[in-house]
């Protein structure tokens, strides 16, 4: 569904990506982890259509996209949660909502997926007056995934959504990671939180300073003792 070949991105004389290459089949959930400052989140935004000086080749269902602009990536059917949120802050819930879907014009299906963002995340109905600013943390979270899904996409690219977040707070949100993949949406998580990310993620891609240092199944990773010791604090 999505090809990612010998990816590089530089910023100025930095080389930050380094040849990464990995694929997403349709309906796996795939997490990229490793450490602060890796390359992950930048892989991320090279796909989204955000950084300019990359070479390679991206191509989503059969479509080479590197290059093109990020809206036309987003019309495609690739949504990203940014990392921090990024919600509007002075907009209330329903507005943000709407902001997601700003490339669609069926106003009727709009309507519809609104009502199912409030279903997936009822807490937001009960908020949908209220400003994106003064929500919670968690509640952000979930305002920006929904916001995310009211583009319709074919992949979700979340990018550190545990970050700032209480425990109990962070299970819920994976929970909902986990159901929308279960109703077939293809995901595509960077997360620090290998352990969490592991644990709903099929396949892993451990990225260190710009690479690919190694990949697997999911839960294969979880027990590499490569990863516990780097990545799960254990010995």
């Amino acid at each position: 569904m999505l090809q990612v070949k010998d990816l590089n991105v530089y910023y100025g004389g930095i080389h930050a990506l380094k040849g990464i290459s990995f694929n997403i089949n349709e309906g796996e959930i795939v997490t990229l982890v490793g450490s602060n400052g890796a390359g992950k989140s930048t892989t991320l935004r090279a796909i989204s259509g955000l950084i300019k000086n990359k070479t390679g080749s991206i191509v989503f269902k059969d479509e080479e996209i590197l290059g093109m602009p990020s809206e036309k990536i987003v019309g495609l059917g690739i949504s990203q949660v940014p990392e921090g949120r990024r919600i509007f802050t002075g907009l209330d819930v329903e507005e943000n909502l709407l902001m997601g879907a700003y490339l669609r014009n069926d106003k009727k299906e709009i309507q519809e997926d609104l009502e199912y963002a409030f279903k997936i995340f009822p807490r937001l109905k009960e908020r949908r007056r209220q400003a994106g600013g003064t929500l919670s943390g968690g509640e952000q979270q979930m305002l920006a995934i929904a916001r995310a899904l009211m583009a319709r996409p074919k992949v979700l690219m979340l990018d550190e959504p545990s970050m700032g977040l209480a425990p109990i707070v962070v299970e819920e949100i994976f929970e909902c990671i986990t159901e929308l993949n279960q109703k077939g949406l293809t995901v595509l998580l960077v997360e620090q939180n290998a352990n969490i990310a592991l644990q709903v993620a099929h396949i892993g891609h451990v990225v260190e300073t710009g690479s690919i240092a190694f990949s697997g199944n999911a839960g294969d990773l979880l027990d590499d003792d490569r990863v516990r010791k780097a990545y799960l604090g254990e010995d």
